[in-house]
């Protein structure tokens, strides 16, 4: 059962402030007791307990580390009864929840009422028949309004980036400062305050028709219910469900609306990976917290509610005139299952992780790091990833097991990896040799050890490892994990999947294009069709890249292809479809711009090539924002794919100046789909489009057809 639906959210006020309060009002925390320790809100003497890191003496971003256990959602298992007619009802509802063991609890959307939803598991080849209901009423039963505030922090006027103001934690609404006291009350952005939930729910990852993948339009109105049915004819794999409303994706996510859905099979249950409590689904996502005015200076008065802080910038549009847009913000505080930096306690032996970044945002670069004797000063470059004084103590590699869409045919130890947002990694970790020390799970993508305000902080969470061996301690990672996996190969003008030759397929050409005028300061997702020869080059919009496949040719020989968009946004006209069957190269060009974790619905993928431009270095033979066009590309640099990216996949990190080809059977579904860059709000603005599978008797009736084929 869910949480009752409760009252609109309550402002409960916990104070964080290293300047104290001479308010006893403002102090709301009972005094402590066994049940609940003394916190850094209250006096405690130097024999006290102390928690993990009780050698930080003020916690810089207001919240202290490891005061929560690591919570692990609640599991719906889905039998296989014979019945095709049962049903799952899975409801979208307002529930309670605490992110912090020393802030309030405050009103969440999630499913179930529960933040991460109930972990969904089901054996391959079982049918599951959901019920998705929208249950988003309040307590006077109207539809809920957003359980948090959406602002926008203006174009900063100091020195300091707004990006960075805007990631400092705290801050409000104006609506909540009448009096304009504060320097951190920011006006709404437009609209969100009267936003109610909608909702239409993707399971990433599945292979499904259509019309149970989440169309984006398909939303349903609080009181209403979808009913879908996922065959589950695929893999084991880590997959897992989240909102997908149209032009609101990142708001009702951020309101909570996330969950896993994990896929059994025979094959991975004879390998005998780690389960039960030896397991662990670790959703990793990151939120701002909203504090109330302050009465002082350096105050922090955390309500417990969220805060979706937006940086404001001023951009040019493709008529030379001013727009007020916004760009996206991590927020400072790291969750995992719903709890700011989480600690668990771990025995001595393997561990699997099932590794979801559900940030809207945030790139992660992960890694263990042995914390049991460190110690360095707040201002140290030890504690900058980005510093050449970073040398961060790995413990034994990371093995990952699986990626998006499976199992790897064998393990692939790493000490880091790079997981981009909607990716999910199956990782084994070895605590053996490691009994009673304390481990963190970091992010070393630019950020800084005990952070401060405006900072990116590298912990995750923590592993607290016993001094108990366990009794199987003695069990080793299968040397071949996966023997259905096949590698996919682009030879000559044929495919090689496996031992399979394939000599049809299609070739579709996407460009991800740098923010700039066309569109107001956003990046944006060309869909691109090649000129044949005799067509005349436009003035505009135009990208012209030498052909690799002449590399061996002198280049005055060398063919230059030509593209044209044909969509830029989503509702232009639809220009990719597939028969149910074929096979497709998806040509992903990455013209400059941030990285853009790059997902397609409906099946999984393989990456077969990836090559790199050095931009900086092009110069003017690079993207021109002024027309929109490219000089002549030349041939990109070949770039290594590592075991990891060899496995099966459907969202890819896609990096400036790469040239990424996807490979990808579009087979065992129908119906229109979606492809889109899941910074959630990039795909809100100006970078998702749709594509169509249709049955291959249909095809020789529909005018429509691919970019381009062989």
């Amino acid at each position: 059962m869910g949480l009752p639906m409760c009252s609109a959210p309550r402002r409960t006020t916990v104070v964080v402030a290293t300047t104290g309060t001479d308010n006893p009002k403002d102090l709301v925390m009972s005094a402590p007791t066994a049940d609940r320790p003394a916190t850094e809100f209250d006096t405690v003497s130097a024999d006290a307990t102390a928690t993990s890191d009780s050698t930080e003496t003020a916690p810089r971003l207001g919240l202290r580390k490891f005061r929560d256990e690591l919570p692990l959602p609640k599991v719906i298992k889905i039998a296989d009864t014979g019945d095709e007619h049962r049903t799952v009802s899975m409801r979208a509802k307002v529930g309670r929840h605490r992110f912090h063991r020393d802030l309030p609890e405050t009103d969440v959307w999630a499913y179930e009422g529960q933040l991460p939803g109930p972990t969904i598991e089901v054996r391959r080849d079982t049918p599951a028949t959901i019920d998705w209901v929208n249950d988003l009423f309040d307590s006077d039963g109207d539809p809920a309004t957003l359980p948090y505030d959406v602002v926008r922090v203006p174009p900063s006027t100091t020195p300091t980036p707004t990006t960075r103001i805007a990631m400092t934690p705290g801050g409000r609404s104006v609506k909540l400062d009448p009096t304009g006291a504060a320097d951190d009350s920011y006006p709404a952005l437009a609209g969100t305050d009267d936003l109610t939930g909608a909702t239409v729910v993707h399971l990433h990852g599945a292979l499904t028709d259509g019309h149970n993948d989440g169309w984006s339009h398909n939303v349903t109105a609080p009181g209403g219910r979808t009913r879908v049915l996922y065959p589950n004819k695929q893999e084991s794999a880590t997959l897992w469900y989240h909102d997908h409303a149209m032009a609101v994706t990142r708001f009702n996510v951020y309101a909570g609306l996330a969950g896993f859905y994990l896929l059994r099979d025979a094959n991975e249950a004879s390998l005998k990976l780690p389960s039960g409590p030896y397991e662990l689904p670790l959703m990793i996502t990151d939120r701002n917290f909203e504090t109330r005015v302050p009465k002082q200076p350096g105050e922090q008065r955390f309500t417990g509610r969220p805060i979706y802080k937006q940086a404001g910038i001023v951009a040019v549009d493709s008529d030379g005139e001013a727009v007020d847009t916004e760009i996206p913000v991590s927020g400072p505080f790291t969750l995992v299952n719903g709890k700011v930096w989480p600690t668990k306690k771990v025995t001595p032996r393997w561990y699997r992780l099932r590794i979801l970044n559900a940030c809207s945002t945030r790139t992660l670069v992960l890694a263990v790091h042995n914390t049991t004797n460190e110690s360095a000063p707040p201002s140290s470059p030890a504690n900058n990833t980005d510093s050449a004084g970073f040398i961060p103590d790995r413990v034994t590699p990371m093995s990952v097991i699986g990626t998006d869409g499976g199992l790897l045919a064998a393990p692939a130890p790493v000490s880091t990896l790079e997981i981009g947002p909607a990716e999910r990694y199956d990782v084994l970790i070895d605590f053996r040799s490691l009994a009673g020390q304390t481990l963190e799970l970091r992010n070393e993508q630019g950020t800084f050890i005990n952070a401060g305000p405006g900072e990116a902080d590298a912990t995750i969470m923590q592993f607290v490892i016993g001094k108990s061996a366990a009794s199987d301690a003695d069990w080793e990672p299968p040397v071949e994990l996966n023997p259905d996996y096949r590698r996919y190969l682009h030879v000559g003008t044929d495919l090689q999947v496996g031992s399979q030759t394939i000599h049809s397929h299609e070739h579709f050409w996407v460009a991800l294009i740098p923010p700039g005028p066309g569109g107001k300061g956003h990046p944006e997702l060309w869909e691109l069709r090649q000129l044949g020869s005799t067509e005349p080059s436009p003035g505009h919009d135009l990208i012209k890249v030498i052909d690799p496949r002449d590399a061996t040719l002198p280049p005055a020989e060398r063919k230059v292809l030509r593209f044209v968009p044909v969509a830029k946004l989503f509702d232009d006209a639809n220009s990719i479809v597939f028969s149910e069957g074929s096979w497709a190269v998806w040509n992903i060009l990455h013209l400059g711009g941030p990285p853009h974790p790059f997902h397609i619905h409906m099946t999984q993928f393989q990456m077969i090539e990836r090559g790199q431009w050095d931009l900086a270095a092009l110069g003017e033979e690079g993207w021109n924002a002024d027309n929109g066009t490219t000089g002549v590309l030349p041939i990109p640099v070949d770039s290594a794919i590592d075991p990891v990216r060899q496995g099966m996949k459907d969202t890819y990190l896609i990096k400036p100046g790469e040239w990424v080809k996807l490979l990808g059977d579009f087979t065992g579904a129908t119906g229109s789909f979606m492809y889109h860059c899941h910074i959630l709000d990039h795909e809100d603005h100006t970078m998702m489009r749709p594509f169509v599978v249709l049955p291959k008797e249909l095809m020789a009736f529909h005018g429509a057809h691919g970019s381009g084929h062989h």
